[in-house]
């Protein structure tokens, strides 16, 4: 977004407590000034009170009076409903959402069955193979390897519920790719809801096999996520972690650096630095191994 817009220009009067001018929608943690953001809970509002970069808030009636006195304020039985309606409508203003200075660099080999949006940045040595699918707003680094059926900048999946119907909330910004990555066959990476905030690989980083990576999440360098993952959005994944098969990391979960999530695990909670978790709900690992062998021995006496 690179114009200002008012409140007043989409909310009905009986709605603004307060008119504000706003430049782009997102979080109450944005780094962008000017962001319009939605708080439906207390401690959300006091997030977006302590960050100077959030200009108006959508929220509700009875917490509204706590809301700080330089920010815009819309008054909303419903303010994440209130707030995607809007971002949908905004949809339809071409100056709304991500662009980029797009590019393509040099010695790359794209195969011909491969689908490459225009609207992408593409680095030197990059090599895409077949049926491949890069969607707008997507920056790749040099000399990184994408293998047949991967789909980068598809939209992730995220709705409202309006008069009893699900609706769906377009997203309109991007994935940035490090560089010396390889993303294995039929991965899938979401582009960011938001304009401001990407869904990021880090570089020499590995996705494997048909994992799928949520809009805005962040894996770090030097990661390796195995085949038939989940890394929900906004989940980080920090420098040198390890992700084993078929695990799934869950929405706003950071996995600290070099940690390891064991193969099939479903974490929940985040782990720290150097930890190893396994399990379901994933636990540290040898206290793990500790119950796991307990109830083999339980077993085996039992018999």
């Amino acid at each position: 977004m690179n114009y200002s817009m008012k409140l007043s220009d989409f909310f009905q009067d009986s709605d603004i407590l307060r008119d504000g001018e706003f430049h782009t929608l997102g979080y109450v943690d944005s780094n962008t000034k000017g962001t319009l953001s939605y708080c439906d809970t207390i401690s959300y509002l006091q997030k977006a009170n302590q960050n100077q970069n959030i200009g108006c808030i959508i929220t509700k009636k009875q917490i509204a009076d706590q809301v700080e006195p330089h920010k815009g304020v819309v008054l909303s039985p419903n303010p994440r409903n209130t707030f995607y309606v809007l971002h949908n409508s905004l949809l339809e203003n071409k100056n709304y959402g991500l662009r980029l200075e797009y590019d393509m660099g040099d010695k790359c080999t794209i195969h011909h069955s491969a689908v490459v949006s225009k609207r992408t940045r593409i680095g030197h040595n990059v090599t895409i193979a077949e049926n491949v699918v890069i969607k707008d707003e997507v920056m790749i680094g040099d000399n990184t390897f994408v293998d047949a059926g991967v789909v980068i900048g598809c939209e992730g999946l995220l709705y409202v519920v309006e008069d009893g119907n699900l609706v769906f909330v377009r997203h309109v910004g991007g994935v940035k790719i490090g560089k010396n990555v390889t993303i294995l066959s039929n991965a899938v990476i979401a582009r960011s809801i938001h304009d401001h905030l990407l869904t990021t690989v880090g570089e020499n980083t590995i996705i494997g096999v048909a994992s799928n990576v949520g809009h805005e999440a962040k894996i770090g360098n030097n990661c390796a996520i195995s085949s038939h993952c989940v890394i929900a959005r906004r989940a980080k994944i920090c420098d040198g972690a390890w992700v084993g098969p078929s695990s799934v990391i869950r929405e706003h979960v950071m996995i600290g650096k070099f940690a390891q999530v064991k193969m099939g695990s479903i974490v929940v909670k985040d782990v720290k630095e150097n930890q190893a978790v396994s399990g379901n709900f994933a636990l540290d690992h040898k206290i793990n191994l500790l119950h796991y062998a307990q109830v083999e021995e339980a077993i085996k006496n039992r018999a």
